[in-house]
């Protein structure tokens, strides 16, 4: 299994809690429509550098990757670029 974490700094004139709430549910809908998602949740951090998560499972990389070009994810990724001004992200193996 592939751990796919992301996290974004919100775009501070911008209403983090909104932004949450479209993220959650436009997360939600990738969920029913893109059968390779295991799990995914989205947070706020209470602190840090970063304020904005996304926490996913995937079965391996090839379902990751089936993920990461699904043209409804690209369309969550191109929003999320006009409410985030930076990213970083983090994948693993689960042993």
């Amino acid at each position: 299994m592939i751990k796919h974490i992301v996290l974004w700094k919100i775009n501070p004139e911008l209403d983090k809690k909104a932004v949450l709430a479209e993220f959650s549910r436009r997360t939600e809908y990738l969920k029913t429509i893109i059968p390779e998602i295991k799990e995914a949740r989205v947070a706020l951090s209470y602190a840090g550098e970063y304020e904005l998560c996304i926490d996913s499972v995937f079965e391996n990389d090839e379902e990751l990757q089936i993920y990461i070009n699904n043209p409804e994810h690209l369309k969550t990724r191109a929003w999320l670029n006009t409410v985030t001004c930076a990213k970083t992200s983090f994948d693993y193996v689960i042993e």
